[in-house]
């Protein structure tokens, strides 16, 4: 099966995710785009995509999606399964954890993307995320601040679930 693995990343942390991820999900072929290279149009090619993008600032989205956020609207997501991965900072910017995630996922849906992935909020300690629904986050919540010692269980424990769901 092929997934489409699209990231932005300022600081490298969400493309180190990205890698993690790949390296996690044996037995699908991924293909990782960074799209500060890529032009986001290359998910038309694909029925299963993951999406990556760190919260910067105050719930804002990094940089390279900013500057892509609305070529969003000229992809027919419908059909498609969306997951999502984010890193984010939950104790300097706990009113605004992963508030990225929570943008793309919104925008993705409603142009016709099924997320899958959601991911439990429970052993994080913020205040409010816009990636939080129903008690859960849309994506995988990767907090490489202040807590490194857990991203690679959580994005094994992630990819094991997401085995399930893609398959």
């Amino acid at each position: 099966m092929k997934i489409g693995l699209f990231y932005g990343t300022t600081s490298a942390a969400t493309q180190e995710v990205a890698d993690l991820i790949n390296d996690n999900l044996e037995g699908f072929e991924i293909e990782i785009f960074d799209i500060y290279k890529e032009p986001l149009e290359k998910m038309n090619d694909f029925e299963k995509i993951i999406i990556g993008c760190p919260t910067w600032d105050i719930g804002l989205l990094q940089e390279d999606w900013r500057n892509k956020f609305d070529d969003l609207d000229n992809i027919d997501f419908s059909g498609k399964q969306i997951a999502y991965f984010g890193c984010g900072d939950q104790q300097i910017y706990s009113a605004t954890f992963l508030d990225a995630l929570g943008i793309l996922e919104e925008k993705i849906t409603a142009n016709g993307g099924t997320t899958i992935g959601l991911w439990p909020t429970e052993g994080y300690a913020y205040d409010y995320s816009k990636a939080e629904k129903e008690g859960k986050f849309v994506g995988l919540a990767i907090d490489n601040d202040n807590e490194p010692e857990l991203t690679e269980e959580r994005v094994q424990g992630w990819c094991e679930q997401l085995k399930k769901e893609l398959s």
